[in-house]
């Protein structure tokens, strides 16, 4: 006689992983829990990625790499965009439903039966690590979730660091200043890794020798090609087909050939530095060539992604922070030059709305205001957003309201249609899945 399981369909594992979202520091449940599942972290090589922007697309490229120099290796990526299987990458793909649902599924009720209180990133980081040991893999890619110092990935004692870069984000958490948020991040380190560097920020770098030294880590500073130095944030002109998507149901009509913006461009470099660094010799050219082009084909969703409607270029980008939002709006100016820019912008509750609307400002010929989609309570509504901050656009009309992301699009399309311009969505990854719910659905 054969059981129904608990929690039987891809569908109902993803309900009850909804279920247990929330923000609950501390190491003794995910301890406790990976000791239960075998320590599978024990089996495995790890990195771990930390910083304020460009973890995903590191991670990516890093994982990409290390499969181009025939590692077998898996990636543990956050958040999702539209699907949770974009949170586990194996060998070069993204998790299928089945097999996420299934590793997903044993391990919330090893927790259950032994009634471990873990929260969703916990099972989710638990579940990815148990799904990489059972399929034999060598080297785990591990995206933190927030800081390092109590993020369930720091719990598999990652062996290698790579640090993106530091900006004020998650401030309620992290601290209010550079220095503070950068310990946090860098407090991961242990005796005997490595950290690969990032970032030339003087006051990150400072702190990433001293941090290195106290735990007797080693440091590897990564630096950018020079013209990427020299650039200002933009875009690398390069849609040949072989860059176009290929994340979880991407290849839809209305999408068009990848842009290879510069911030991109520059998370994939110390993704593939960091594999070399951790491999400890320089790519080969055919396998640096090769993890590009994957690295590209899987990148996740919403990070400068450009659709087509009615003839407006939209671009997708969860740009989260003045920092992201920057690098995103010159990336726009670099693809599509001084055309008029329509935004449609949503936030969340704990970020610097007021420093990202004033940059907007500056630069969007319309502005509407919308709200992020599954952020449950975290979202903004653009109601008070309106009422709070009074934005305006770079004409000084005021901000447009939409609280359906579908008629947010509509609006800012509609003014970029009579202009000649292009549509940016931006302000959270939220934002960018309820819109792109509804690109993809053209």
């Amino acid at each position: 006689m054969t059981t129904t399981p608990l929690y039987p369909s891809y569908e109902a594992v993803c309900d009850e992983l909804d279920r247990r979202r929330r923000i609950d520091l501390g190491f003794e449940r995910i301890e406790a829990l990976l000791k239960l599942l075998g320590d599978p972290h024990r089996s495995l090589k790890l990195v771990q990625i930390v910083g304020t922007n460009g973890k995903g697309t590191t991670a990516v490229a890093l994982a990409s790499a290390l499969e181009a120099a025939d590692k077998p290796t898996g990636a543990y990526l956050s958040p999702h965009v539209l699907s949770y299987t974009e949170r586990v990458m194996l060998r070069g793909r993204y998790a299928s439903e089945e097999e996420f649902a299934a590793a997903m599924r044993k391990t919330i009720k090893v927790a259950d039966a032994n009634e471990i209180p873990v929260t969703q990133f916990e099972l989710l980081t638990a579940g990815a690590l148990a799904l990489f040991r059972d399929a034999g893999l060598e080297w785990a890619v591990l995206e933190a979730g927030l800081g390092a110092r109590h993020d369930a990935t720091s719990a598999a004692e990652p062996g290698s660091v790579v640090l993106t870069n530091v900006g004020l984000d998650h401030t309620e958490y992290l601290g209010d200043t550079i220095e503070e948020i950068a310990r946090e991040k860098l407090a991961s380190l242990i005796e005997g890794a490595v950290l690969v560097l990032g970032t030339d920020n003087p006051r990150v770098a400072s702190l990433a020798r001293e941090t290195a030294a106290q735990v007797g880590a080693s440091l590897v500073e990564h630096r950018e090609p020079e013209e990427h130095r020299q650039a200002t944030p933009g875009a690398e002109k390069t849609p040949t087909p072989d860059s176009r998507l290929s994340t979880p149901d991407s290849r839809k009509a209305g999408r068009m050939p990848a842009v290879q913006a510069t911030y991109l461009v520059l998370n994939e470099g110390l993704g593939m530095r960091a594999a070399e660094v951790v491999l400890g010799r320089s790519l080969r050219p055919d396998e640096r060539e090769a993890a590009l082009s994957a690295a590209r084909s899987l990148r996740p969703p919403a990070r400068f992604e450009v659709h087509e409607v009615r003839g407006v270029p939209v671009v997708v980008d969860g740009g989260h922070n003045p920092e992201g939002l920057e690098a995103a709006l010159g990336a726009v100016r670099a693809e599509y030059g001084d055309r008029p820019l329509g935004v449609v912008f949503g936030a969340l509750k704990e970020k610097d709305v007021g420093s990202m609307l004033g940059i907007l400002g500056r630069e969007a010929r319309a502005l509407v205001l919308t709200r992020p989609a599954y952020a449950d309570g975290r979202a903004l509504d653009p109601e008070w957003v309106d009422g709070e901050y009074e934005p305006r656009d770079a004409g000084e009309r005021r901000a447009r309201v939409a609280s359906d992301a579908g008629e947010a699009l509509r609006v800012a399309v509609g003014e970029m249609e009579k202009v000649g311009g292009v549509v940016l969505v931006t302000g959270s990854l939220y934002t960018g899945a309820g819109i792109l719910g509804r690109l993809r659905e053209r």
